[in-house]
């Protein structure tokens, strides 16, 4: 075995615990959700309560990936990954230890701040264990990892939920973290502190409160009204500051979001690429659940067999094109994804509920191969294009951007449904069919009314429909931009260069 390759073995055996810390973070939302019911019945919770159980959790992400990110450019970044495996197990732990929605809530956030310390330092373990030219394939993982945990959770969630209790979700955690730990403890060599300069707090506590009200807002806006005063004042209060975060950021000696970054045209482009995806990724799909679940009476575990058709596709396509995009101009993938997602969003915006399992598969396993084409290259492009020093703020705000797009993707589905839902059903009041309500509906059907129930199954496909057909649009501009802005050929020269093919 040549060094090289024994260097690259090393770093695949020291990104492994990384890997394994990443997908507890994102298996963590998808699997919680299936579990969300039975805590309701323990606690006794309303609706808003268990809103906030998720929202605490994606709240505290959004609000903290970039500063995370930032304090890993500054610190052992690998003592600093390792803290938040630490944090994000007892908070798991503390979860399943949690005696009524408040104390849920709170551990959710304490999680929630672990997983932020995870997720904003993943890619940034990467570009320093792995070098140019190199980065690719372990995009690609990262790209599987991000694709599987959307649909392995229902599975997971669900199996653990029957067949132990809700608790569980959260102490599944626990084996795997501890192992993550010592491994992460035993394998990772000293990372990040390549920048010994001074935290910028004034910019960190701006940023909190502009990005925390903004994502505040969409989270809430759907439940409160987008004309209510709460929703607005949300706005309202995001804009100044943000505002002036960015008046800080240009003046402050030590930012703690060099806004410069965004003058690399690769970088810039792939986080407008791949949030315009994730904002047309979480509109979409965020309805299968209650089309699954609801129409077809399918159980949450049931439902995630039907959904493996995307992280099934995605888990082949995905290392292929991430190795390609060092040795290929990656502009041809990254543009060629989003078309495949556009072709899965026009395959399924037929669909109806006699549809089969093989054919339901068929018709979204290109949108899987979509992501893949897209996500691991540009993963690679965006960490590659910036300063080596800068990679854990780049990686918190390209986590940071993706994150926000899909909050603000479910909530602009959601309106997209409701307001569809409502010229089918006179005074819809937001009702979607989960299981219960459409238990209630077939009853009425069985005593002579079945009005309601026709109505609910009729406009809640046609409404589902709706929403794909309009997102068809985002991929496509994804698409787009890529062939527009892109420069695939700096990325390969680049590439190249580091293996030794030419000279830099």
């Amino acid at each position: 075995m040549s060094g090289d390759d024994h260097s690259i073995l090393k770093a695949w055996m020291a990104f492994l615990p990384v890997s394994a810390g990443l997908f507890m973070v994102l298996l963590d939302v998808s699997v919680l959700n299936v579990a969300l019911p039975r805590i309701a019945e323990d606690f006794g919770a309303k609706m808003s309560d268990l809103q906030w159980i998720m929202n605490a959790y994606t709240l505290t992400m959004v609000v903290l990936l970039v500063i995370a990110g930032r304090i890993g450019d500054m610190v052992r970044r690998d003592r600093f990954f390792i803290l938040g495996m630490v944090i994000f197990v007892l908070g798991s732990f503390l979860c399943g230890q949690s005696w009524n929605t408040q104390s849920m809530i709170a551990f959710r956030a304490l999680q929630a701040v672990g997983g932020t310390i995870l997720s904003a330092n993943t890619l940034a373990i990467a570009a320093e264990l792995f070098p140019p030219g190199r980065r690719g394939e372990v995009m690609g993982l990262n790209a599987i990892l991000m694709a599987s945990s959307f649909t392995l959770g229902p599975i997971i969630g669900g199996w653990l939920t029957t067949n132990l209790s809700w608790h569980w979700v959260f102490y599944i955690n626990i084996p795997i973290g501890i192992f993550a730990i010592a491994a992460a403890w035993l394998t990772l060599p000293p990372l990040g502190g390549k920048e010994r300069v001074p935290v910028d707090w004034v910019g960190a506590l701006l940023l909190s409160i502009g990005l925390g009200s903004l994502t505040l807002g969409i989270i809430e806006g759907q439940d409160w009204g987008w004309w209510n005063e709460r929703t607005i004042s949300c706005f309202i209060v995001s804009f100044p500051y943000l505002l002036a975060f960015s008046l800080w950021e240009l003046k402050t000696k030590y930012p703690m979001l060099d806004l410069s970054l965004f003058r690399v045209r690769n970088f810039t482009v792939s986080v407008v690429a791949t949030s315009i995806l994730f904002f047309g990724v979480s509109a979409s799909l965020f309805v299968f659940p209650y089309f699954l679940q609801g129409l077809k009476f399918l159980t949450a575990e049931e439902a995630g067999y039907w959904l493996l058709g995307i992280p099934l596709m995605n888990t082949c396509v995905a290392p292929i094109a991430g190795r390609l995009s060092d040795r290929m101009n990656p502009k041809y993938l990254m543009s060629l994804g989003p078309l495949f997602f556009a072709i899965g969003l026009i395959d399924i915006s037929s669909v109806d509920v006699d549809i089969k399992y093989w054919e339901f598969f068929a018709r979204i396993a290109p949108m899987g191969i979509g992501m893949g084409m897209l996500m691991s290259p540009s993963l690679n492009v965006a960490i590659s294009s910036v300063p080596i020093e800068k990679a854990g703020m780049a990686n918190g705000t390209l986590r940071s951007m993706n994150t926000l797009a899909q909050a603000m993707g479910v909530a602009v589905g959601g309106v997209l449904l409701t307001t569809r839902m409502k010229d089918w059903i006179p005074g819809y009041g937001n009702q979607i069919p989960d299981p219960g309500t459409m238990k209630i509906l077939i009853a009425y059907a069985k005593y002579g009314n079945p009005a309601p129930l026709v109505e609910m199954v009729e406009g809640f496909v046609d409404s589902m429909h709706f929403v794909f057909n309009t997102m068809i649009i985002f991929p496509i501009l994804t698409s787009l931009i890529i062939l527009l802005f892109l420069r695939g050929s700096e990325h390969v020269r680049a590439a190249k260069a580091a293996r030794g093919g030419v000279t830099a």
